[in-house]
C-alpha cells in the first residue's frame, strides 16, 4: 500500500513524484517563467505551461531510450507546438532533429529520401546522426498519407520496418541494405482529418498521448504572462 497520497484537487496527471521531497508535487511548480523574445515572429513565441513542461519531461524520458511518441488531438491542442518547442531545448551537441510534414501524396520513397538526407554515413552500410548524437525525427500529420488497396500506408510501413529491423533498402539496388542507428521517431496526428485509423503494427511501437483543448488554468498561465 502506498503511503504517499496524491494531493486532493485536480487530476493525477497534474502531479509528479519528487524523489527530493518524497511527495507528489504539482507540475505547475516546475514551469519556467516566460521570457519575451520579440526578435522573431510573434506566432513563434511559446509560453511555458504545466502541459508543455509535463510533455517535455515525457519526451526526455523516451529520447533516453529511443522510444517513439505519438501525440493525438484535434486542431488547437498544441501537438506540433510542444514538439517544436522541445527541439529548442535540446543540446545541439548531443541531439539533432528533423521534421517532415505528411500529406496525402507522401509515400515511403519520399520519407526515405528525407531520412537519408538528414543522416550521415558512419562506416560501411551504417547510417545515423554524427557520432555521439541521437536524432529525433518528427512527422507531422502522421495519418494523412493515402491508404492503399491493401489497407496500409507505405510511409508508416517504412517507419515500422526501421523500428523493427533498423534497415532500409537501396531503391536502385534492392539487394543492398543500410543500417540506421540512434534515431527516434515522434509524430502527431489529428483523428478528425486524413485517415481515421493508422497501421497498428506501426503505432504499437509508439507511446500514444492524447492531448485535449487547453483548460482555463492553462490559458490563464499563457495570457497572464504575456500581458504582465
Amino acid at each position: 500500500m502506498c503511503k504517499v497520497m496524491i494531493p486532493e484537487g485536480g487530476m493525477c496527471f497534474e502531479y509528479y513524484f519528487s524523489p527530493a521531497t518524497l511527495q507528489f508535487e504539482p507540475w505547475a511548480a516546475k514551469v519556467e517563467p516566460f521570457v519575451a523574445d520579440f526578435t522573431e515572429l510573434f506566432s513563434n513565441l511559446v509560453v511555458p505551461t504545466a502541459e508543455s513542461t509535463r510533455q517535455h519531461y515525457l519526451l526526455d524520458v523516451h529520447r533516453s531510450i529511443d522510444k517513439g511518441m505519438l501525440y493525438i488531438g484535434i486542431a488547437g491542442t498544441g501537438k506540433t507546438t510542444i514538439i517544436r518547442s522541445y527541439f529548442n531545448t535540446l543540446d545541439g551537441e548531443k541531439c539533432s532533429n528533423a521534421t517532415m510534414n505528411f500529406n496525402s501524396y507522401t509515400d515511403s520513397k519520399a520519407l526515405q529520401t528525407v531520412i537519408q538526407g538528414n543522416v550521415d554515413k558512419r562506416s560501411g552500410k551504417i547510417l545515423g546522426p554524427p557520432a555521439g548524437r541521437h536524432m529525433v525525427f518528427f512527422m507531422d500529420d502522421l495519418n494523412m498519407p493515402t491508404v492503399d488497396e491493401y489497407g496500409t500506408q507505405s510511409p508508416l510501413c517504412l517507419i515500422r520496418q526501421i523500428i523493427d529491423y533498423e534497415i532500409i533498402f537501396d531503391r536502385d539496388h534492392l539487394e543492398d541494405q543500410f543500417i540506421l542507428k540512434d534515431i527516434m521517431f515522434a509524430a502527431c496526428m489529428n483523428p478528425k482529418s486524413g485517415s481515421f485509423f493508422v497501421d497498428l503494427r506501426t503505432t504499437r511501437h509508439l507511446t500514444q498521448v492524447m492531448l485535449g483543448v487547453p483548460e482555463k488554468d492553462i490559458l490563464l498561465t499563457i495570457y497572464q504572462q504575456m500581458v504582465v
